[in-house]
């Protein structure tokens, strides 16, 4: 399954070099997704789009929605990537990866490259927030009451005179 975004998508998005081997990148896209993008389109939602996506199903609203979506789940994966492939884990313990063409990067420069991927990850999920607020009538599985966990959609009961939430 793919979690919206396709191992081409993220090497010509990204700062990703090509050369690097798929499985090194793949984990990363489903963690991502569920644990930003699932938490603002909410469960009931999330589910319904990933399936359309996978499908090649979607109508051409929620082709518009993933593409702002694909944006905020690629920088993440990439930020990810960034520890993951300086720093393994194998059966020795944490290893540091090393080549006879290259030089390892120091620890404090790697954690500045993940700032500043998360930095333009952020960027794009304010975008798609701030779209899918303005757009939400487009969406009857977001405004469903069956998707009750997004954490930008007012819940039945709430009091907020129609803002959503602020988090």
């Amino acid at each position: 399954m793919k979690y919206f975004v396709t191992e081409n998508y993220l090497k010509v998005v990204t700062a990703i070099n090509p050369n690097i081997q798929v499985e090194h990148l793949v984990p990363f896209t489903k963690t991502v997704a569920e644990m930003w993008t699932r938490p603002i389109l909410g469960l009931y939602f999330y589910d319904y789009l990933l399936a359309a996506y996978n499908a090649q199903t979607l109508t051409s609203d929620e082709e518009t929605l993933v593409g702002y979506i694909q944006s905020g789940i690629a920088w993440r994966s990439a930020s990810e990537a960034v520890i993951s492939t300086s720093y393994q884990i194998t059966q020795k313990g944490v290893q540091k990866q090393n080549s006879d063409n290259s030089e390892s990067a120091e620890f404090n420069e790697i954690a500045m490259v993940q700032g500043m991927y998360i930095q333009k990850a952020e960027f794009y999920e304010s975008f798609l927030v701030k779209w899918l607020k303005e757009n939400k009538d487009l969406f009857p599985n977001f405004t469903s009451l069956l998707n009750k966990d997004s954490i930008i959609k007012p819940q039945v009961g709430d009091n907020f005179n129609g803002y959503f939430r602020i988090i």
